[in-house]
């Protein structure tokens, strides 16, 4: 049984009678953390320890005696040590918002526990767990943690996590790229049935206490608990700047575009690589902290606003840097569209501080401006060829293929781009497709062009044999 869209919105209509009574995203944490208990709590009394089991919160559910109490106590017993997560699903932010008693609260909360015991086996939560982020997205506050499926899967099919890889989120979110890094290791490499090995460690970060408990869950509802090599970390990235001390093979970010990055250092010295952002705009302050937490031969993938690419001033400086440094291998152009929470048009950035020797002083532009799906009004996705294009494409050049193709990419040098005045928007570097004429186009147009010379013939006759009519008056 796949998991759909309705689910989910059956679940969302479950609590509909409390809005108003709970901020929007309350009840969106709300659903998430009781999705997360349907699968923890699925277990027998013995593995329960204690605690109460799905069977019993659901019989419960039934009964005369069921009060908010009984949900707020299973996700309290809950709560706790998963692995190297710690996880508090009674967080007063959620559930501090409840209308405390009446009946309207009492039927949402049943209506909630009802829904999600006849949506599915236990299993499947982690897949109704990611629709409903993907779901919860096209709200603006959903798409502060949240990055679309094929945008994540893009971004690691580019970096190619490998066993014992060390792969880092500055910005986790939902924790979206770390579950598809691991996704990816199970996919590509054979995973050890008794877990003895860790494939891949683990590590995000992220200031906000909400994403950091939803990326917790995520992660646990996905069985990587243990792969997480601590607890999510609860200070702001760009407070190390470019020099933090731990080190990564890969980084994988989706930072907010264009945020202030002041705001986040309360008034302590950080030190810049390639010289202090705007204030303004943190978008090269993310860039450098994303430089600086990779180990020497490591690679990173990050997502930027367009503008990123081309404004002036400090962040010009920076590019060049980046460009002179030898650290930047690729930047692509997505489509409009992909993430439903903003309009703002964004590119790719590849980095890599292992460039081989053909790739040297080189950068790979990708126009993929053009590509994906409609699903909805104003709304696109990269399909399964879209992704594997743009991968495939990164790839063969970065083993030493050729990489030039009207309209989709070109192999810029170092003296090209800064020639340009270190523009790096793809669009500036591609060329564009130049339509092949039909062989009957020019026929086609000199007739066209006859008969539309006839046609003057025709009206110039008239206008003279009117001329004479009124010369012969005179």
């Amino acid at each position: 049984m796949k998991v759909s869209k309705t689910q989910v919105d059956e679940l969302v209509r479950a609590l509909g009678v409390l809005r108003g009574d709970m901020t929007h995203d309350a009840m969106q944490q709300l659903i998430l953390a009781v999705v997360f208990l349907r699968q923890v709590s699925d277990v027998s009394e013995d593995a329960a320890q204690g605690r109460p089991t799905w069977e019993h919160l659901v019989s419960q559910v039934g009964g005369p005696d069921f009060t908010q109490h009984v949900v707020q106590r299973a996700l309290r017993a809950w709560s706790g040590d998963y692995g190297q997560l710690c996880l508090d699903l009674n967080a007063e932010t959620v559930l501090g918002q409840l209308p405390f008693g009446g009946r309207r609260t009492e039927q949402a909360l049943r209506d909630l526990v009802v829904v999600l015991n006849q949506v599915g086996r236990a299993r499947m939560m982690a897949d109704l767990f990611e629709e409903c982020l993907a779901r919860f997205s096209e709200d603006r506050a959903g798409g502060e943690y949240y990055t679309p499926r094929d945008v994540v899967r893009t971004m690691v099919g580019l970096m190619e996590p490998a066993p014992g890889d060390d792969v880092y989120d500055p910005a986790c979110g939902s924790g979206g790229f770390l579950i598809e890094a691991a996704r990816y290791v199970e996919k590509h490499y054979e995973r050890p049935a008794d877990r003895a090995r860790v494939p891949l460690r683990l590590f995000g970060r992220d200031v906000n206490t909400r994403t950091r408990q939803i990326a917790a869950m995520n992660l646990i509802l996905h069985g990587l608990e243990d792969d997480v090599y601590r607890d999510l970390d609860s200070d702001s990235s760009l407070r190390h700047g470019s020099e933090p001390v731990e080190k990564h093979d890969i980084v994988l970010a989706n930072p907010p575009f264009s945020m202030r990055w002041q705001d986040h250092m309360d008034g302590r010295f950080v030190s810049w690589r390639y010289g202090p952002p705007p204030k303004s705009n943190a978008d090269f302050a993310w860039v450098q902290h994303v430089l600086g937490s990779l180990k020497p031969g490591g690679r990173a993938a990050a997502l930027l606003a367009n503008g990123a690419a081309f404004r002036g001033g400090a962040e010009r400086r920076i590019r060049a840097g980046l460009v002179h440094d030898d650290v930047l291998a690729a930047v692509i152009q997505l489509p409009p569209g992909l993430f439903p929470h903003t309009r703002i048009p964004a590119c790719l950035w590849v980095f890599s501080k292992s460039k081989q020797a053909h790739s040297k002083h080189r950068v790979l532009f990708i126009d993929a401006e053009n590509v994906g799906a409609q699903v909805s009004r104003g709304r696109r996705t990269l399909t399964d060829e879209n992704l594997a294009r743009i991968v495939d494409t990164f790839r063969g050049w970065s083993e030493g293929g050729e990489a030039h193709e009207s309209g989709w990419c070109r192999t810029v040098t170092l003296d090209e781009i800064e020639a340009v005045d270190f523009d790096l928007l793809p669009a500036r570097h591609v060329a564009p497709v130049v339509a092949e004429p039909d062989p009957g186009d020019d026929e086609r147009r000199v007739r066209e062009l006859t008969e539309e010379l006839y046609g003057h013939f025709v009206e110039a006759a008239r206008l003279e044999r009117e001329l004479r009519d009124v010369l012969g008056a005179l």
